[in-house]
């Protein structure tokens, strides 16, 4: 039985791009017959259709784009017509922002790594406002020239519409808090620390410059007074505390002695999705004033029929506040379990995103791994790892210069050391190494390529090595 041809094998699989890329009519086409296409054109196409994370293919001068099933719905209503398009074609209405990205990379063969990139994406026919995580790496000819791009990201549109909406639903309780009438305010954290404060709350401390301060900081006069106690046993329990009638020393203006205040207030505990404690909620009544009023008819019981109705009155105003309290506290408990649930969907598509990123790779076709950018290995995959029959744990935290990829070869520590380096530095380092292994003495086409932040700091590394030995 003969062999299957050379474009069969590194067409083969891919599903249904995998199908297009073998049924297409590439004798017509700019890039020419696919038994013909350059080896590194080859071998990114094959890592390309068994990816099962969103992986596309830019080669030639005109970057004609060559794309897997994953990366499929990217272009939306675009594919799959836009096989073998070139990407000024296929990228005209994001042009503007990618081109000079491509273009870079073409001329540079520098990496580009983008977070949280909007792109005015045409989807339906209408301009979108879209949002990406994604990657640009250079692919070289044998002759170290760049030939194309290989592009790998995933959208966060949701990620970033869901975050939005939480601070705006933050922002607009914030203005709920500041326009109620009985001063509010939220406590997080174990040490207090106040997070909001209405016009209410701050007119009954006598201070505005609370915010982001622990209770016992913000308001010292208080320690002493048990309020500290009870926050520490609501926060710990998650049972609720109502306090009626408690006095309270508060210095409401500097230089000034401390003033009794009459409080009654409700320590509400709050839960993060996790059912945990993280927070207090805090509402207060200032009854000082009724309750000089109690002391007043104590000592004048010839107002008292008067006294009695005004008491009445207030207690009733009292019911309806705490009524209000309660919708209020129900409404407030609704609108928070809809944006946890929001945030947990957006949370749980970001947890498969990089899922689909760790099967990207855990590749059988490259060595590939991760290290800080002073050379510390954080990570490999298990190709890289069953070459030097080690375990993860054996060289995860070493330097990467000192594991035994490297350390049966002498004078090749050094080497890497100094590859190393000049990554760190923020450029990509690719050159051809030959090293002793556990499994033979092995040729690789062996590169570090750094990891930016938006801001262009190198926040890591990625090693990776193919294996051209028989090649």
């Amino acid at each position: 039985m003969s062999s299957s041809p050379p474009v069969a094998r590194f067409l083969e699989g891919g599903g249904a791009m995998g199908e297009r890329m073998r049924q297409f009519d590439w004798s017509a086409h700019p890039l020419g017959p696919a038994a013909n296409w350059p080896a590194a054109l080859r071998m990114a196409v094959s890592l390309c259709l068994n990816s099962s994370f969103p992986t596309a293919i830019y080669w030639g001068p005109d970057l004609h784009v060559l794309y897997n099933d994953a990366w499929s719905v990217i272009p939306a209503e675009r594919h799959p017509g836009a096989l073998g398009q070139p990407a000024r074609e296929l990228w005209s209405d994001i042009w503007h922002v990618v081109g000079p990205q491509f273009e870079h990379v073409m001329a540079t063969g520098e990496g580009v790594a983008q977070y949280e990139q909007m792109l005015p994406m045409v989807r339906g026919g209408k301009p979108r406002e879209t949002w990406w995580n994604y990657s640009l790496t250079a692919l070289r000819n044998p002759d170290n020239t760049v030939g194309g791009l290989f592009n790998q990201g995933n959208e966060i549109t949701d990620v970033v519409r869901a975050r939005r909406a939480r601070q705006a639903e933050i922002e607009r309780w914030r203005d709920v808090f500041r326009q109620a009438p009985a001063p509010i305010a939220l406590l997080r954290g174990p040490s207090h620390v106040f997070e909001i404060v209405n016009d209410s709350y701050i007119a009954l401390i006598g201070r505005a410059d609370v915010l982001g301060k622990p209770v016992k900081t913000a308001l010292p006069e208080i320690v002493g007074q048990g309020f500290l106690e009870l926050l520490d046993q609501v926060y710990r329990t998650g049972e609720p505390y109502l306090g009626k009638g408690a006095t309270v020393k508060l210095q409401r203006a500097p230089g000034q002695t401390a003033e009794d205040r009459v409080l009654d207030f409700v320590y509400e505990p709050m839960r993060n999705p996790g059912g945990e404690v993280d927070g207090i909620f805090v509402l207060a009544t200032d009854v000082t004033e009724r309750s000089r009023a109690e002391a007043a008819l104590r000592l004048s019981n010839w107002q008292l029929g008067e006294e009695r109705a005004r008491l009445r009155a207030t207690v009733e105003a009292e019911q309806r506040a705490q009524t209000a309290l309660r919708r209020f506290t129900d409404m407030l408990e609704a609108q928070v379990r809809m944006r946890t649930d929001e945030l947990s969907r957006a949370l749980e598509a970001q947890s498969a995103a990089a899922a689909r990123m760790r099967a990207t790779f855990e590749t059988q076709l490259l060595y590939q791994g991760y290290m800080d950018p002073d050379g510390i290995l954080r990570d490999a995959n298990q190709a890289s790892l069953a070459g030097i029959q080690a375990r993860l744990e054996d060289v995860v935290g070493r330097p990467f210069w000192d594991a035994p990829w490297f350390s049966a070869t002498p004078g090749l520590g050094e080497t890497v050391r100094q590859a190393v380096r000049q990554a760190a530095a923020g450029r990509t380092v690719q050159q051809p190494i030959e090293v002793e292994l556990p499994i033979g003495r092995r040729t690789f086409q062996f590169s570090l390529r750094p990891v930016f932040d938006a801001q262009r700091r190198v926040i890591g590394i990625v090693p990776e090595g193919v294996d051209v030995t028989d090649r």
